[in-house]
């Protein structure tokens, strides 16, 4: 007889433990998917922040504009170049915002997230493309001012958006790694 409530007790108690391993298995879930939304949520307000900038720069040199004539060609190149990177994180920013593991596997959103690493250096790349020959020539347009304190400005200008950008993207890089860190844990606890 004790022995069969000793039986009775211990299949209630490996019922109970595979119940509460369930319930942990949810919960890291849950807290790997909110993980993801807000790695996610902070990569979308970075490309959306961007976006924005490139759309308000082209306005920028239109004030220049005002009071250094400008060449037209200058413009058209500025704006092109704003344009096409204004483009490309409205891209990336769609493809961050496609990623949702509510309805996509966890192999489908690390896929996504490859994506998003591959477009954005190919659009890291054609930005540095496009960005040096327009400081070539912003330069130019700038000495050929004849002021002086336009052309330490530029360099100053040069100098700090440089710093910027590279901790701007320094950062950006941290984020999608976490994401797919996050991802890649997820990915290895459903395999087990």
């Amino acid at each position: 007889m004790d022995i069969d409530k000793l039986k009775k007790q211990w299949q209630s108690m490996e019922l109970r433990i595979e119940q509460i391993e369930k319930d942990n298995k949810r919960l890291l879930a849950r807290i790997s998917n909110d993980r993801v939304k807000g790695v996610r949520k902070k990569l979308l307000t970075r490309y959306l922040a961007l976006v924005a900038l490139c759309v308000i720069s082209p306005a920028w040199i239109l004030l220049f504009n005002e009071h250094y004539r400008v060449d037209v060609d200058v413009l058209i190149i500025y704006t092109f170049f704003f344009l096409v990177m204004g483009l490309v994180n409205w891209y990336i920013y769609k493809l961050i915002d496609g990623i949702d593991c509510s309805v996509m596997t966890t192999k489908e959103a690390l896929t996504a997230v490859t994506k998003v690493e591959e477009t954005r250096s190919k659009g890291k790349l054609l930005g540095w493309i496009l960005a040096v020959p327009l400081v070539i020539i912003l330069f130019r347009v700038f000495s050929e001012m004849g002021r002086p304190e336009v052309i330490y400005g530029a360099y100053f200008g040069l100098i700090v958006g440089g710093i910027c950008g590279y901790i701007f993207d320094r950062k950006t890089r941290r984020l999608i790694r976490e994401l797919r860190q996050t991802l890649d844990k997820e990915l290895d606890e459903d395999s087990e």
